[in-house]
């Protein structure tokens, strides 16, 4: 039996179906994604969202150069991140069950009734658009663990950041 090749086109296409489950109306993920390069999704329930403060991500990761900082958060947290071009957050996507153990009270656990501004699967800063991928989603339902994203929060503090 031949192996069968999957193409990162594949794995995007994958990934935005599996996001736009998430929408009510799953057309309008979509749409967003093409007019866009936002949709706009709930939270809570496929994931949930933890916005990392920039300064944490960057004391963790000991730099603020982004394709270092893409690089690091793929490594420590394994799981899809993304940003805006604000740069003041990295946003990681998490199992929607951890809005309800989340217990760092000072950063939110975004989940069931909030909703997130996710760019379309594919889209990288070299895009040039306002929101991005850092870290690929790699695989549906693939997503960070929580317990590595809490860990890289408090290792930025250790470096000396301040959340927020």
């Amino acid at each position: 039996m031949i192996p069968r090749i999957i193409t990162t086109a594949e794995r995007h296409r994958a990934a935005g179906h599996w996001l736009a489950c998430a929408a009510p109306v799953p057309g309008l993920a979509y749409s967003g994604w093409k007019d866009d390069g936002l949709a706009l999704l709930p939270a809570g329930i496929l994931f949930a969202v933890v916005p990392i403060p920039a300064a944490e991500v960057h004391a963790a990761a000991r730099t603020d150069q982004p394709k270092q900082v893409d690089r690091y958060l793929s490594r420590v947290l394994g799981g899809p991140v993304f940003c805006y071009d604000s740069y003041d957050a990295y946003y990681a996507m998490v199992p929607a069950s951890t809005a309800r153990g989340w217990n760092l009270s000072d950063v939110p656990c975004l989940g069931r009734g909030q909703t997130v501004a996710v760019p379309r699967p594919g889209l990288t800063r070299d895009d040039g658009a306002r929101a991005f991928w850092s870290v690929q989603m790699e695989s549906p339902a693939l997503l960070c663990e929580p317990d590595l994203v809490a860990h890289l929060i408090l290792a930025g503090r250790r470096r000396g950041a301040t959340c927020g």
